[in-house]
Order: C-alpha cells, then sequence, then structure tokens
C-alpha cells in the first residue's frame, strides 16, 4: 500500500483508515509500530482491541459471520457513509494478496473511472 500506492501518487486526493485488529496476536503496541509500515499523513490508524469494526463490517459489508480482517474496502469519492457504507467500489483480501487489484481499483478511480465491486 505505502510503496505501491501511496508514495507512487503524493498528490492524490487519497484517505486510507487503518484499523488495526486483535487477530494472529496483534496488541496495541504492534498497533503502533504498524504506523511505521504506513507513515503516509493521508493514513488514519486505529486500534480496535474489540474487533468491533472487523464484526461490523463482517456483518453490514460482507454480509458473513466470519471476521473481517487483513482486508480493504475502497469507496470512490461519491460514497456516503450513512448506515452502510456505499456505493463499495472495490474490495478484497488478503491486502497483500490482493494488492495488485486494489492499485488497479485506485487507478482507475484516479483516472476518472471506476471499476465493478
Amino acid at each position: 500500500m505505502q510503496s505501491k500506492i501511496l508514495e507512487q501518487n503524493p498528490t492524490a486526493n487519497l484517505r486510507v483508515y487503518a484499523v488495526w485488529v486483535p487477530f494472529l496476536g496483534g496488541n496495541q503496541q504492534a498497533a503502533d509500530l504498524s504506523q511505521r509500515v504506513l507513515p503516509d499523513p493521508r493514513v488514519d490508524q486505529f486500534w480496535d482491541g474489540g474487533a468491533v469494526t472487523s464484526d461490523w463490517f463482517a456483518e453490514n459489508v460482507v454480509k458473513s459471520s466470519a471476521p473481517a480482517w487483513d482486508v480493504y474496502f475502497l469507496y470512490g469519492p461519491e460514497a456516503r457513509w450513512t448506515s452502510i457504507p456505499g456505493p463499495l467500489v472495490s474490495s478484497g483480501g488478503s491486502i497483500i494478496g490482493q494488492s495488485s487489484a486494489l492499485e488497479q481499483a485506485i487507478g482507475s478511480l484516479l483516472r476518472g473511472g471506476t471499476s465493478p465491486p
């Protein structure tokens, strides 16, 4: 994300919300250290020790009973955050495994297009 998207588009109007959750041994200290992974000022980072966001996105966006973690949800400039955010432009996981798809979807948005969810 940092080197392939943010550094390659330093003036792009992008906003990233990174929510760190306690899976795979994650904790507040690890989340604090993870800020080194995404040091870009367009990134807001949060620690969710109760995995509330993971459960909420799983239930409301993914429509799954399994927790949503190590995933991305991409919304364009027309997105509205009402009871459920939308429209969703692209989503996938794992983030590293789907980094090419995320990069393509963001590139399309930056060029003024859209990509299917």
